[in-house]
Parts: C-alpha cells; structure tokens; sequence
C-alpha cells in the first residue's frame, strides 16, 4: 500500500466517523467499523467494553498510542457534505479526525511491523467526553504485559494553522472536576423567614465564599479556576424552598491545589451554612480527571521529530491550557506526550473552537498526524 494510499484512507475514516457519531459508551457501530479495518489488514484486537486494543509487532520494548471514540450532543452547523447523520449529535471535538489519524499511523505501522524493536499498543477508548471516562476503563489492560514504557496522543486544536503543531513539557491541560452539592434548609412562607431557614441565603454566601479560594487560599503563580455555573431550588415567589442544589467546575494545574480546594470546600461550606441553619450536602462523585503533565524527556523527543516534520518554527510552544484531558490518567501510570495539532485552514483567519456546533477541522492536517504519530513510534522502539 503506498503512502498516499494511507492517507486517502484516512480522510474516507474520518469522513465515515464524522457522518455517524456515537455517544459515550454507546460507540457499538463505531467499534464495529474499527474491527472490521482490523480484521482486514490482519492486526490483532481485543476489545474491552466498546473500546479496542490493537497490537502491531512484538517484544517488551512497548509503546502505546491512544485515539478517542465518542461524539456530543451538538446538532451539526457546518453545511458539509459528510456531516452528521444523527440528529442532536456531533464529532465537535474532533474524535473522529483522532480515530482516523491513528488508524493511519497503525496501517504504516503494520506495513513496517518486521522493522520494529518491540510492540505498538493502539488504544480506541470510549468515552473521552464522559466521566467516569473510558481511560480508566482500558487502563487495567493497558498496562499488562508489555507493560508500555510510553504513550502518546494529540487533540486537534483550532488555534492553530494546519502545519503547526504545539507542545508543553510538563502541566499542560488542568484538571477537571466537578462541583455538585445540595444545601438543605426548612421551607416556609417567604413572608415569615423567622419560621424557617433559607438554603438559598446560605447558598449565596458560599459562591461568594468560594471566589476566596482562589483569591486568597491560592498561591497566586498556579493557575486555577472555580466557576459555579447552576443553581436550582424554589418554584414560586412566595416560598422560601427546603433544598438548593449546586453545580460548577474547578480546573488548576497543580495537583495538590486540586485536592485541597476540596478540602476547603468541604469544610468552609459546612461552617457556613451553619451559620443560616443550613446543612451542607458534598456530593462524593466530584473527582474528575488530573492535571495533564507531559514526560519532560518524551516531550524532547515529541518536539525534535515535530520538528524534523514540519520545520522548528512550526512548532510551537504553547501555553497551559484550561482544557480537560482524560489522556491525564494514563499519563499518572505511563510516561508519554500529549501535544496539540492545528487543524485552521491556512486562508481561514480563525475557525470555530471545540465543542462548536460549526467546528470543521482542516483535513489537510490528517497526514501530518499520522506522519508524527509514526516518527514517535519509530523512533521510541528503535532508538533506545
């Protein structure tokens, strides 16, 4: 198979991926399609949930390269030819351009299997988008044996012109989780307060409670964010309500900083609401995804093969991103690199941004993801 028979390959995937989204854990045709490929370059496969392992080559020396599976809940606005055939649903973070860069790289991969000092794992993992999230489903497998002494993955990026490709070493996505608490009170009649507590008093004193945490519980050098983002209680403007419930998100990149708001939270929150005869009600589900932090070492590595591709001043140092990365599991076992690629048009002055329901990536930048995808693999198990 030539190598622009690979790529023309890559771009119908994607196309195919892109007409028929799959929800999270819900990716039943889409697993299916991936096999099918499998079965019929003759790769080996096993399948976990709907997710997939493949394996090219043999030995210990192993490293591991991860494409995501799962689309949104966003109706499609791009007007393409091959766009979403499901209504209410989208690949508007470009899992289908990942699936179909890594089913690339694996047909090159497969095409030199003889040449290759040990062994690729290929990861197609559900549920990206959806926590728990797939990465800790495939992550038991994953490191048996060989047990991968790297692991590798990129996102498309919209703030990019398709050619270049950005990398951080160390923290680079933040951490995501959620915040998801009730606060309880004792309903009563709005006009008689004294016979009651009111929950949603009690709630406004903690949002603005927790805009300290990061104003004066926060070293002021490590980037952090909390954003209450719902809250729900009553149902008429004469009832002071028995239960407010709360929702929002905390994204830093430190570690430490990640658990211990938590802690605050916890703590404060309950101290406060007592204050207004309130009780505090932490929801324990809250732990979401790490900090994402690059290999310092692999990132060299990720950066010199970049550059060997696409030229040194295409290759971009880029800055932490708020973004959240479930990759970021993988990376707290395995050392690895996850590094962002442009997908803007070179005409286009800016594109939509993930998670848009007019997000269209520039499929120009297929063969450049496969190409580094490949030179990272090569260059891992061959060049010790």
């Amino acid at each position: 198979m030539k190598t622009e028979d690979i790529y023309s390959l890559a771009i119908e995937y994607r196309r195919y991926f892109h007409r028929h989204p799959e929800f999270a854990m819900q990716e039943f045709n889409t697993q299916k399609y991936i096999t099918g490929i499998l079965e019929d370059h003759h790769i080996d496969y096993q399948e976990i949930g709907t997710g997939i392992i493949a394996y090219v080559g043999r030995g210990k020396r192993c490293v591991a390269l991860r494409a995501d599976m799962d689309a949104l809940k966003i109706e499609e606005e791009t007007g393409l030819e091959y766009c979403s055939e499901k209504e209410g649903m989208m690949h508007a973070c470009g899992h289908d351009m990942h699936m179909a860069m890594v089913l690339g790289a694996l047909l090159f991969l497969k095409r030199r299997e003889k040449e290759l000092n040990g062994t690729v794992k290929i990861l197609f993992q559900p549920s990206e988008e959806k926590r728990p999230g797939g990465a800790r489903l495939l992550l038991p497998e994953v490191v048996k044996d060989p047990v991968p002494q790297a692991i590798f993955a990129q996102h498309i990026f919209p703030g990019l012109k398709t050619g270049r490709i950005g990398i951080r070493a160390g923290a680079f996505f933040a951490s995501s989780d959620n915040i998801i608490f009730s606060v309880e009170g004792k309903g009563t009649h709005a006009a008689m307060p004294q016979m009651g507590s009111d929950p949603i008093l009690a709630v406004a004193h903690l949002i603005q409670f927790y805009q300290t945490l990061i104003t004066k519980f926060r070293n002021p050098f490590i980037p952090a964010v909390l954003s209450i983002t719902s809250v729900h209680g009553g149902t008429c403007n004469n009832v002071i309500p028995d239960r407010v419930d709360v929702l929002g998100t905390v994204r830093t990149h430190d570690n430490v900083l990640r658990h211990r708001i938590f802690e605050l939270i916890e703590e404060k929150s309950r101290a406060i609401c007592g204050l207004y005869g309130c009780s505090f009600r932490m929801d324990n589900t809250w732990n979401g995804l790490p900090v994402l932090v690059n290999d310092e070492q692999l990132t060299r590595l990720v950066r010199k093969n970049a550059s060997d591709l696409v030229g040194s001043e295409n290759v971009i140092e880029m800055d932490p991103l708020t973004l959240g990365e479930d990759f970021a599991i993988y990376l707290e076992k395995i050392p690895g690199v996850l590094w962002v690629l442009g997908v803007c048009p070179e005409d286009s002055e800016s594109m939509p941004p993930l998670h848009s329901p007019r997000l269209a990536p520039d499929e120009k930048a297929i063969s450049i993801g496969i190409d580094l995808l490949v030179k990272n693999c090569l260059t891992f198990l061959n060049n010790r």
